[in-house]
């Protein structure tokens, strides 16, 4: 194992990216060190500094390299940093900053990351730090660089320079996009969509999008603090799409109360229930309706609803609306803002909503050919988080079964409006989702017609949590496809096979199959991969 390979990937690529690389070299290393040092990396990532700083110190005790041990002494020195211990912090910046030449030079730049890093954070001179030591001239790592420039944005942002922060931004975000390092390229992104929200609120939704489209397309898990940006911009904009937002951080959140419940009650009128038909006559219905009416005998005009019962709604006698007559005074309102509709009128807009964008992804569909209609299908349904509409065997596969029939699969699917929304997210779909199904794409197509074929039949057979860890797999894929660590992985025989009966990249789906951390999860896959290969 090339073991400069794997200290120098989580700081190219950042620790989650590359984490199924850890795991494997945690798994086959024997020598304790390492052992120590990548528990350190897990540690110092979950935030959990004591025992990182533990680790840390034992990895240096039985450490028998001069060089890695410099090198494990800059790592200490990050974890000192972020547990605000300076005076021992200093101590140790002193010590090391001149002794960059007993540290290999295969960490070299590392080591110096490591000075700069907590130079520009703690001793709030990264300036004069940069003036001493250039990153050209010994070789600083290209992500190390980028999120000193990323300090240096965020400095000047809070002191007001917010146009000459945007710029180091950028600068910042081109390195990592080459690199690449999805952790930061989705802070970058935010942080730019967060900082020009007020000034051009348009484009700070663009970037808000952005950073959340790469988050799907590298992460499972939603950063909620990128969802919290989009969410504040769309409120801004007025964007209707914002119900869409609400809606994935609600069901992100599941078991996630804590860590997400800020966002949960920013605006509980935009958590919304489409399953409803019969609503319950309000008083801040009633409210909205006279301040955004200038007659009943107006509203009856632009609505077709007649004038006793309107009169009924706005004076309280009808306890209960039906869906159908919200829908018509929300088709007759839209010009006002959406957002300031009351839950029962804004649910009955956003379903008239989904049945336009449903009409007009089916025009879409119809002019693609068979085989790009199963992959939209197909990475559609594995990239959505809630799917439990569409996940029953027979359901799953007639619709799938109809797609060869537009018209047929347009009737399957208009029953439901979830169903319909899911062939709206085939066309577009939200950001975070659409990332999801990118990454998804790019294994299903390289897979050729009949393999494709074969996989869909095995798929849809199996129970829904097994699917659920083959997408995550087949996502991980399309993540890691191209990426290069400088290591071989290596893994069970079952994936070597699936790889050649499926047409798919070895290496890729090594490093997949090492993304599952628990090791009963790699065995359940281990089962599923067996069952997909068979003849």
């Amino acid at each position: 194992m090339k073991s400069h390979q794997l200290l120098k990937a989580p700081f190219q690529h950042g620790f989650l990216f590359s984490r199924p690389l850890v795991m494997y070299c945690f798994k086959t290393c024997h020598d304790s060190a390492w052992k120590h040092y990548i528990r350190f990396l897990k540690y110092r990532h979950e935030k959990l500094y004591e025992e990182a700083l533990s680790e840390i110190d034992n990895a240096i005790k039985v450490c028998n390299s001069i060089a890695f041990r410099y090198f494990l002494l800059s790592e200490k020195l990050t974890v000192l940093g972020y547990m605000g211990k300076h005076e021992e912090g200093i101590k140790l910046y002193s010590h090391l900053r001149g002794r960059m030449r007993n540290v290999s030079p295969n960490l070299r730049s590392i080591f110096i990351g490591n000075l700069l890093n907590y130079c520009s954070m703690y001793l709030h001179n990264a300036f004069e730090c940069l003036g001493r030591i250039k990153p050209e001239a010994h070789h600083l790592e290209k992500s190390s660089y980028a999120f000193i420039l990323i300090g240096k944005a965020r400095y000047m942002a809070r002191t007001g320079n917010v146009k000459e922060a945007i710029e180091s931004y950028e600068k910042a975000l081109k390195i990592l996009q080459e690199i690449p390092h999805p952790s930061g390229i989705i802070a970058c992104l935010n942080d730019m969509a967060w900082y020009t929200k007020e000034k051009d609120p348009e484009k700070a939704k663009d970037m808000a999008e952005e950073a959340l489209y790469w988050n799907g397309y590298f992460f499972d898990a939603p950063r909620f603090y990128a969802l919290d940006t989009l969410f504040e911009v769309q409120r801004t904009t007025s964007d209707p799409a914002i119900v869409e937002t609400a809606r994935l951080i609600e069901i992100a959140s599941e078991g996630l109360k804590d860590s997400a419940s800020d966002l949960l009650k920013k605006d509980q009128r935009l958590f919304l229930r489409l399953n409803n038909s019969l609503y319950r006559n309000t008083k801040s219905l009633q409210r909205f309706l006279r301040r955004n009416t200038t007659s009943i005998k107006h509203l009856s005009e632009i609505t077709g609803v007649a004038r006793n019962r309107l009169s009924d709604i706005l004076n309280g006698k009808t306890q209960k609306i039906r869906g159908e007559t919200l829908r018509k005074i929300a088709k007759a309102l839209e010009k006002s803002n959406i957002l300031s509709f009351p839950p029962p009128l804004l649910s009955e807009w956003v379903k008239l909503r989904i049945e336009e964008n449903f009409s007009a992804a089916l025009r879409e569909i119809k002019t693609k050919r068979l085989e790009e209609r199963q992959i939209l299908f197909l990475s559609t349904y594995t990239a959505l988080i809630d799917r439990k509409f569409l996940s029953r065997k027979e359901r799953l596969k007639k619709a799938y079964t109809l797609l060869e029939d537009i018209e047929s699969f347009a009737d399957f699917m208009a029953k439901d409006h979830r169903t319909m929304e899911f062939v709206v997210s085939m066309v577009k779909a939200h950001p975070f989702v659409e990332g999801r199904k990118e990454a998804v794409k790019r294994a299903l197509a390289r897979m050729k017609r009949k393999r494709l074929e074969r996989f869909v039949l095995r798929y849809i057979e199996m129970k829904e949590s097994d699917r659920k860890l083959l997408d995550r797999f087949l996502r991980n894929y399309g993540r890691y496809d191209g990426v290069r660590f400088g290591i071989r992985l290596k893994g069970p025989e079952v994936v070597r096979e699936f790889a050649k009966k499926y047409s798919l990249k070895v290496q890729p789906l090594f490093v997949a199959f090492w993304c599952e951390e628990d090791g009963r999860a790699r065995r359940r896959l281990e089962r599923v991969l067996k069952h997909m290969v068979l003849n």
